[in-house]
């Protein structure tokens, strides 16, 4: 399965749009917040399922949830925004929640810095912004692909022109 993961995409739909064309043929996607309505969005522009999280600035919207726990191709994810742990210091809260979980693969977003850690046990993926990056960072969305023989890998794309 492939797994196409966007964040903090901030009312850019058109580079949410790139990004799922980038993407190519994903299975599911998550939006991990920073604007739900970029997220409802892209289920008008695609078939597959998307799931919404809500960040910091979708604290009043009706739709979406804070936190995501789910199975998406034999592995169990736990997905978040992050503001809630405080990523922005350390990974630890949000490490440590998802082990609460059983997670496998944990992700979230709010720090508009893509990253990806795997320690043979738990994958964590941050995939920065879509539409708000900091500091000279790139746009970018994240990939995570699971085979049928167990095997799973997490990379951050920085959108292209």
């Amino acid at each position: 399965m492939k797994v196409g993961v966007v964040s903090d995409s901030h009312g850019n739909l058109t580079a949410l749009k790139k990004a799922l064309d980038q993407m190519g043929a994903v299975d599911v996607i998550i939006h991990l917040g920073d604007y739900v309505e970029d997220a409802l969005h892209l289920r008008t522009l695609t078939n597959i399922p998307i799931h919404i999280l809500k960040g910091n600035m979708d604290r009043y919207s009706e739709d979406g949830s804070f936190f995501l726990v789910t199975t998406i191709g034999g592995f169990n994810f736990f997905a978040t925004h992050g503001h809630h742990y405080g990523v922005k210091n350390s990974v630890e809260q949000v490490y440590h929640a998802g082990l609460k979980k059983n997670a496998q693969v944990i992700l979230f977003g709010h720090t508009h810095k893509a990253c990806v850690y795997d320690d043979g046990q738990i994958l964590i993926m941050n995939p920065g912004s879509v539409g708000a990056p900091r500091m000279g960072d790139p746009e970018s969305y994240g990939l995570i692909t699971t085979t049928k023989d167990g095997d799973i890998k997490g990379k951050i794309f920085p959108l292209s022109d």
